[in-house]
């Protein structure tokens, strides 16, 4: 098998951007109560809110090659936490930031529910850490942040367990392979990561297989497992998607288009932007527009408005942060 790294997997990109604008449109044509009534529109645009599980796929890919890279180490724990803190946390905190704001000016639009919704203290406090699932009543700023919190507790698994995987011993492989497996069977509810655990094992496993880590039977082996877990606990329909996108990103690993770059390297800020600032679009045109045609040039102008407002969001917030993640290498340099 010729190892290979996320940098060599370009189609990332462009999955990226899928699934962030499949959740879009899921959020505008789904969610904006009393807006689409036709029941099969409604039921295809429900299919985009699974660009979630799109994300946690290419996720299970990516962390592991990127670790594998820097040759990681548990004693590199620290750097590998803080470079990731560093890349997804200064654009998260600004959004949190940004959704107070429209959380608190939504009081005083004549149009809007009246329902004060804006957050408590607690809960603004809560999303500091990701904590909000891990608090009875919490309640989010932003519903898209759920994902936010299975990605970071994901993060902190991997810097802990991993190094099992890497080891040359196999049964820490297999340590690691059945505790990736198992941990399903312990949580129901969708807001952890120990639900999704055999989920992103998919893409682990993928990734440890087509870096060489791995060798064909176990590969064989933990997929299967992963399949039967993900089959009984997310359904046919997630499996299916999981399996797709591997597929796709193996056997065509080189494509790329402008559209999917462009996307996929705005796809973490229209993830966390499209949610206030299209929907609050959407929703405030909502109550102006009948007609299916104006209902069609509604959601488009609110789709192309949460990409615009994502680009600046990237080139201002997210950009500036990739570029100090990147700085920091966990990489060992080895001392002659």
């Amino acid at each position: 098998m010729m190892k290979k790294n996320s940098n060599q997997i370009l189609v990332i990109n462009s999955l990226r951007g899928l699934a962030a604008l499949a959740v879009c449109l899921y959020h505008f044509v789904f969610t904006t109560t009393g807006f689409i009534y036709n029941e099969t529109i409604l039921e295809i645009f429900h299919f985009g809110q699974r660009g979630v599980q799109l994300f946690f796929i290419i996720s299970g890919i990516v962390i592991p090659l990127s670790m594998l890279k820097s040759e990681y180490k548990i004693k590199l724990m620290g750097k590998y936490l803080l470079k990731r803190f560093i890349r997804i946390e200064p654009p998260y905190l600004v959004a949190v930031a940004i959704g107070i704001l429209y959380l608190y000016a939504r009081n005083f639009v004549p149009s809007a529910a009246a329902i004060d919704m804006t957050p408590s203290l607690k809960d603004i406090l809560l999303h500091i850490g990701y904590l909000v699932p891990f608090v009875e009543d919490a309640k989010w700023i932003n519903p898209v942040f759920w994902t936010l919190s299975i990605e970071f507790q994901y993060y902190i698994f991997l810097a802990l367990l991993f190094p099992l995987a890497l080891s040359k011993k196999n049964i820490l492989n297999w340590i690691f392979n059945l505790i990736v497996v198992i941990l399903p069977f312990f949580m129901d509810s969708m807001n952890f990561y120990i639900h999704w655990s055999a989920y992103f094992g998919l893409g682990i496993f993928y990734a440890l297989y087509i870096s060489g880590k791995y060798n064909k039977w176990n590969f064989m082996i933990t997929m299967l497992l992963c399949s039967i877990v993900v089959y009984i606990e997310q359904g046919i329909i997630d499996l299916f998607i999981a399996f797709a996108t591997l597929g796709i990103i193996h056997y065509f690993p080189k494509f790329k288009t402008k559209a999917g770059l462009f996307l996929g390297k705005i796809s973490y800020s229209l993830y966390l932007l499209h949610s206030i600032i299209g929907s609050a679009f959407i929703n405030f045109m909502s109550h102006r527009v009948s007609s299916p045609e104006g209902k069609f040039i509604i959601i488009l102008l609110g789709t192309i408005i949460s990409i615009v407002s994502a680009y600046f969001f990237w080139k201002l917030i997210e950009k500036p942060s990739q570029l100090r993640a990147h700085k920091i290498q966990i990489k060992e340099v080895n001392k002659t």
